[in-house]
């Protein structure tokens, strides 16, 4: 069953995942309908594809499966529409005075010559610009709602793609929908590979398997990674692009000579997490050939700590301590219970007998 209808009231709306119950004025008599309607307002014109069903505490309801927003087009929509404060210093009473003038053409002026609602009283130039972009950024929001929807991408993400890429967001998904994958939440590479090829992306172009590559390592990269094995690289962009593995590794070698990412002793790196590491790591030589300011009789002041707080440190804790003030930097790690925190009271104890300052991050207490 499908109807059509412009929203007369918004009941309830859920910003998480745009569940909206809402008045529909269906030839001037009001339906409830109730669904994933995300991004709709007081005045739009909705066609909804759904069924009746009686609820039990609120009677009557049309329940949406699937609906689509029609920008409006007879003088009376338009007029409410626009009245219904979606757009941003255009109220019921100046809503009137546009349509009133420009009628069946109010829409195209909106869009397309905003410069003659200045003729309208009270409209100055500043505000028919304004106008205009407010009408044609809720028409553009629409429109990547419904690009999305044809590749089964939820609506909730069309708010974002348009503020990461803004009017002409569709063509550049179109040149290239791979640039979707830093941009969506929730939605995997096979969905967006899916889009790609419909979109005309050859099965087996350099373009479509560096994409893979890059989004392999950027999976692997929010599990903690910052590289990849090579072989284990290619198995995985091979299995879930189902290309040849010659293939991924000639783009690997090409992605290589473009710095995109970088092979290091048989890893893959992004190009940012290689120079991140390498940044770290030069600081870190820095740091080491720093001079260490040496504490005297180090081992006698750990004893006299484990007699005065009544601890009993293993050798490999004291050596521990002891690296610690011994070098410029130390790393030390270990599982659950093996004795870090204890280790670092050991050394602040130390540090006040020295009167040394200390920085203290993020400490387990």
């Amino acid at each position: 069953m499908e109807i059509k209808g412009q929203v007369d009231s918004i009941v309830y709306y859920n910003e998480e995942n745009g569940y909206t119950v809402c008045n529909l004025d269906v030839n001037s008599e009001l339906i409830t309908a109730v669904g994933t309607m995300p991004f709709i307002s007081v005045g739009d014109i909705i066609k909804a594809d759904g069924s009746l069903v009686n609820h039990a505490l609120y009677g009557e309801q049309f329940k949406v499966n699937s609906f689509e927003k029609i920008m409006p087009s007879t003088v009376v929509e338009v007029e409410k529409y626009l009245g219904s404060g979606i757009i941003k210093g255009v109220g019921p009473a100046t809503s009137k005075k546009i349509v009133s003038k420009f009628g069946e053409d109010t829409v195209n002026v909106l869009r397309f010559e905003p410069y003659k609602l200045v003729e309208i009283s009270g409209i100055t130039s500043s505000k028919a610009t304004q106008i205009s972009e407010e009408f044609n950024k809720e028409w553009q929001l629409w429109q990547i709602v419904l690009f999305l929807q044809k590749y089964d991408i939820g609506a909730t993400n069309s708010n974002r793609v348009y503020k990461e890429l803004g009017f002409n967001a569709i063509d550049k998904i179109k040149d290239n929908p791979y640039i979707l994958l830093k941009i969506l939440h929730g939605v995997g590479f096979e969905t967006i590979d899916r889009m790609a090829i419909s979109l005309g992306v050859d099965y087996n172009s350099n373009f479509r398997i560096s994409s893979g590559i890059k989004y392999a390592l950027s999976l692997s990269s929010r599990n903690g990674n910052t590289c990849s094995k090579k072989e284990e690289l290619i198995n995985y962009v091979s299995n879930v692009l189902k290309v040849p593995e010659e293939l991924v590794e000639n783009e690997l070698t090409s992605l290589s000579y473009s710095k995109e990412i970088y092979l290091e002793d048989g890893y893959i790196y992004l190009s940012n997490y290689f120079e991140a590491e390498d940044s770290i790591a030069r600081r870190v030589m820095m740091l080491c050939n720093d001079k260490v300011k040496r504490i005297v009789n180090i081992e006698s002041k750990i004893k006299d700590i484990e007699q005065k707080i009544r601890i009993d440190l293993s050798d490999e804790q004291k050596k521990a301590i002891q690296m610690a003030f011994n070098n410029k930097i130390a790393i030390i790690t270990g599982g659950p219970g093996t004795g870090k925190t204890t280790i670092i009271k050991t050394i602040l104890k130390i540090t006040e007998i020295e009167k040394m300052d200390v920085a203290l991050c993020a400490p387990t207490r």
